[in-house]
């Protein structure tokens, strides 16, 4: 028969063989536990948009554009553009009506006449004629034109009863001619100054 103190020596043994069990499984099952994520942190990326916006095409004559509407060219020369009391027709080679104007228009050392032509897209003409040039009004013009835009694009003989010449300067913005006629018998000579869409024949 067991005494007391084998008794206490067994227990303890017991003890001590279970505490050691129960450590070599906790050790075990740590082990099998995959350790816990760990935690990046995660890239921000950052997008930015720009917007470009297109710059409006330049005006194809002080500061008119093609394309506008009546009302629209009058507010762009407040004071100086106006609807006409009666039309005036524009004169050869391309006739026509224009009911909005510019009566009196100081350049070149030159007073012209502003006329504004439109079609059904808006403006698409315009027309300045010198009412008395000098006899170097043409030669300052061109020299003016050709500073501002290059070498002309054509010249030729315009006929007619006055016979002249036309210059012609072709741009991103308009096709400028200049057309010139005079009879220096009477003294008598016609500028004028016609801007059309760059397309336009």
């Amino acid at each position: 028969m067991m005494n007391a103190r084998t008794r206490r020596e067994a227990c303890l043994v017991l003890l001590l063989a279970t505490a050691v069990a129960l450590t070599a499984c906790k050790a075990k099952e740590q082990a099998a536990t995959p350790p816990p994520p760990t935690t990046v942190a995660a890239a921000t990326t950052s997008t930015t948009t720009t917007t470009t916006t297109m710059p409006a095409p330049p005006p194809a004559w002080r500061t008119a554009h093609w394309g506008v509407k009546k009302a629209e060219l009058l507010a762009a020369f407040p004071g100086e553009a106006q609807k006409l009391a009666t039309p005036v027709d524009f004169g050869q080679p391309r006739p026509g009506p224009s009911d909005i104007g510019i009566p009196v228009y100081e350049a070149d050392g030159a007073t012209f006449r502003v006329l504004f032509g439109f079609g059904a897209a808006g403006l698409d003409r315009i027309q300045l004629t010198a009412l008395k040039p000098s006899s170097a009004a043409c030669e300052d013009i061109e020299k003016r034109l050709t500073d501002e835009n290059g070498k002309p694009s054509a010249r030729g003989e315009t006929g007619g009863s006055l016979p002249g010449q036309e210059v012609v300067w072709t741009t991103p913005v308009a096709r400028i001619a200049l057309a010139c006629a005079e009879k220096r018998a009477l003294d008598f000579r016609t500028v004028s100054l016609d801007y059309t869409p760059p397309a336009a024949p």
